[in-house]
């Protein structure tokens, strides 16, 4: 069971140091994209300690930005250097640089030499009681300008609250929306997954024949959390795909990101069958780290 890990970073340069070095085994590689908006400095302190095994490859930098297409391009730029470096590859998890394995290395491979051929991604459609308003992610035109983001024709520029409430009623459902490519229905989801080698050639086949899909996608906000859901639950894989990113993560405090994890956190993220953790930060937490470690070492 050979198994690539997709890892992007940007920031914690010592935590995804260890995050490897946890995860680094004979049967294992690493494909890392760090930020190209990361300074010199952290950079280094990346690629210094790491650059020189030969299981690790570090990707072209893009620029990231939230809720842009880059997101998915260097998930895609990820994809297509496993599959072309190893021809034995099993599996491919994208994982970020905060995140953390819960299981033992055998256990991880065990489960996924046991899962049959399954990927795991999570995923949900409009009529999810919790998907709320999701579609608007594609419905409008969504662009950016260094850190500003746009919405078009969604907006709040008239004086009256519920002028604003009429117009983007109308532009989401009759004036301007923007019709989904034809023949899919939207899925959402985890921007993070583990996909079977069989999936993850699919996706990247899918990408190369089908152009007008992928610059769908590049107008539209958060595309890493349906790029890949849309693309496989609508293929002939999809009764292969498991409802599981296997990653856990705490959105209780219902913001854009997960709360961060820490020791208080540990016997109920512990307690849970997912392979790895989400969102933990050593600077704030680091005896968290030493605790998994003992417990899965």
């Amino acid at each position: 069971m050979r198994i690539a890990y997709i890892v992007t970073a940007y920031t914690s340069p010592d935590q995804v140091v260890r995050l490897v070095r946890r995860l680094r085994a004979p049967d294992t590689s690493f494909v890392i994209h760090v930020d190209k908006n990361t300074d010199d400095a952290t950079y280094e302190r990346i690629a210094g300690p790491l650059g020189s095994l030969s299981n690790v490859h570090f990707l072209k930098r893009y620029r990231w930005r939230w809720g842009h297409f880059v997101s998915v391009r260097t998930r895609l730029t990820g994809l297509q250097e496993v599959l072309a470096s190893d021809s034995r590859c099993d599996y491919l998890i994208a994982i970020s640089g905060q995140s953390y394995p819960i299981k033992s290395n055998r256990y991880i491979h065990q489960f996924l030499q046991e899962s049959g051929g399954r990927s795991f991604i999570q995923y949900f459609t409009k009529e999810a009681p919790w998907a709320g308003k999701w579609d608007e992610r594609h419905i409008y035109w969504h662009s950016s300008w260094g850190r500003w983001h746009f919405a078009f024709p969604k907006t709040d520029i008239f004086e009256s609250p519920a002028v604003n409430r009429v117009w983007n009623v109308l532009a989401k459902r009759v004036a301007f929306r923007r019709r989904f490519p034809a023949g899919f229905k939207p899925f959402y989801g985890s921007a993070f997954w583990c996909l079977s080698r069989e999936c993850a050639e699919y996706v990247l086949e899918f990408t190369q024949r089908n152009r007008s899909f992928v610059r769908f996608f590049g107008r539209t906000l958060c595309p890493s959390e349906m790029f890949f859901q849309t693309i496989l639950l609508n293929s002939t894989l999809s009764d292969r795909i498991v409802n599981d990113d296997l990653l856990y993560t705490d959105f209780s405090q219902h913001l854009a990101h997960p709360a961060l994890l820490g020791k208080n956190d540990f016997n109920r993220f512990m307690s849970r069958s997912d392979l790895f953790a989400r969102k933990f930060d050593a600077t704030v937490d680091g005896e968290v780290l030493d605790m998994i470690d003992a417990a899965i070492s």
